[in-house]
């Protein structure tokens, strides 16, 4: 099957899925996204994921004029067309088309425009990173809050090239504060002195959906974790390191700066997190997931 969109509730081959020029989306990055996989046709997390898309609305002054289950359906619509499971679904929300090519949201008099767009999902879960921290600082969350996620991801692309022209697979970017932040698109986790610290979300880092089941998660399997600013000396010093997103559950880290831990592999009890994480995610979704979408989708 083809890869799918939904734009405006209008069903469309990604290949032959348009917008407009004047969409600001397009214009200046003017927009805000999700990104949620499906298990046995259920999206993961879906509750939190539109939660997060609300606040990012709310973060860039942007009403949003669906509800719930209406993006649910066609969400749901959109997974079906593709015939696609697992799949892969992007929800992207720009402000609309505006009037003329000028950043002022007074120029913006339509509707925001919903895309959906929904992919085959190429199992992630575990995938190993290497990691390079790059000169390039994270974004001050009082110019651009990292925690609204928004389409302007220049900040992320331009510091993922750099980490892979350094021969790694992705960027660790640290803030004006000198202490880490996150990777091109994931939370970062470092087993320091005994215990997974993760950093604060006031450090300049998108409020995760997976980092949030871990903080709960990590303390059932006798693992302390705490949210605290570390600095990058202290992350080449941990013990271990893994990276959590919503495509890759959690991803060990094989390598950091070109230097190899644990022989090239991830480490032991990032492995046996792996494991354990991944039942967990079946048991939500089979009691929370499910039934929630399932009852959405007849609202």
């Amino acid at each position: 099957m083809a890869n799918m969109c939904n734009i405006d509730g209008r069903l469309v081959a990604e290949s032959e899925a348009t917008v407009p020029v004047l969409d600001r989306g397009f214009l200046f990055g003017d927009s805000i996204y999700e990104v949620v996989r499906t298990i046995d046709g259920v999206p993961l997390a879906w509750a939190e994921h539109w939660a997060r898309l609300g606040a990012s609305a709310d973060g860039l002054r942007m009403a949003l004029d669906l509800d719930e289950a209406t993006v649910a359906q066609r969400v749901q619509q959109t997974i079906e067309a593709s015939g696609v499971d697992p799949c892969y679904v992007r929800i992207v929300v720009t402000r609309g088309t505006g009037d003329a090519p000028n950043i002022d949201v007074a120029t913006a008099n339509g509707s925001p425009r919903w895309v959906v767009m929904v992919r085959p999902y190429e199992p992630q879960s575990g995938k190993p990173a290497r990691l390079q921290v790059v000169e390039r600082l994270r974004n001050d969350r009082r110019a651009l809050d990292p925690a609204a996620k928004s389409g302007n991801y220049l900040n992320s692309v331009l510091g993922l090239a750099e980490a892979k022209a350094a021969g790694a697979t992705d960027c660790v970017m640290v803030n004006t504060d000198g202490t880490v932040t996150e990777a091109s698109t994931s939370n970062l986790f470092a087993l320091i002195d005994g215990t997974w610290c993760t950093p604060p979300l006031d450090a300049g880092i998108l409020a995760g959906i997976t980092r949030a089941m871990l903080l709960d998660f990590l303390p059932t399997c006798g693992e302390r974790v705490e949210e605290r600013a570390f600095t990058a000396d202290e992350l080449r010093a941990a013990d271990e390191l893994f990276l959590s997103s919503t495509l890759r559950d959690i991803g060990p880290v094989t390598h950091l700066d070109g230097r190899a831990l644990h022989g090239g592999e991830g480490g032991p009890r990032t492995k046996a997190l792996l494991e354990r994480f991944v039942d967990r995610l079946q048991a939500r979704l089979r009691d929370r997931d499910g039934p929630q979408w399932r009852r959405l989708l007849v609202s």
